[in-house]
């Protein structure tokens, strides 16, 4: 339900931002240009990102849910541009909304990426084995695992099966901790 709450509010605030007439930044013709624009990106990122956020919990995949969240997104920045030329001193633009949908695209592609890189986080904190998730870095044996560990490859111990593995890893220290081993 919150979830929901934050896209209405979020979409309200897009909304009353929009039924503002002659909205200007201060600091000249250019740099009010600028500004507006970046508005238009940013707000509609945040939207994007805040309706997938809310349809990921109804949604089996996370693909399917950033799909339906960038159909709602666009549909609602034509709607605002729509909604912008019944107001006095402004005018929707098709311009506008591209520059809402390259911002609407960008939070999409910004959100799948953070998704599938937390996807491959919790793989990388399995055993090639047996999927087990209690994993703690092994000591290295011999100069050449001590040498791999200029190129970040360390040795990695499996509590369930007692396997030994090499993994590639930039945060083999915050996985270490993670495993609740000393």
């Amino acid at each position: 339900m919150r979830r929901w709450c934050a896209v209405a509010l979020w979409m309200g605030l897009i909304f009353a931002l929009s039924s503002i007439p002659f909205l200007t930044i201060p600091g000249g013709p250019t740099i009010n240009f600028v500004m507006r624009k970046l508005a238009h990106f940013g707000a509609y990122a945040v939207l994007t990102g805040l309706l997938w956020w809310a349809l990921r919990v109804h949604m089996q995949s996370s693909l399917q849910a950033g799909l339906l969240a960038v159909l709602i997104a666009a549909l609602y920045a034509c709607s605002d541009e729509w909604h912008q030329t019944w107001i006095a001193g402004r005018y929707g633009t098709f311009r506008d909304v591209g520059i809402d949908t390259l911002g609407i695209i960008g939070s999409y592609a910004l959100v799948q990426w953070a998704h599938m890189a937390g996807q491959q986080a919790y793989q990388a904190r399995q055993c090639p084995r047996c999927q087990g998730e209690r994993l703690y870095r092994s000591r290295r044996r011999g100069v050449v695992e001590w040498s791999l560990r200029a190129i970040s490859l360390y040795p990695f111990r499996c509590d369930v099966c007692d396997y030994r593995f090499l993994r590639f890893t930039r945060h083999s220290r915050a996985l270490y901790r993670a495993s609740g081993r000393p």
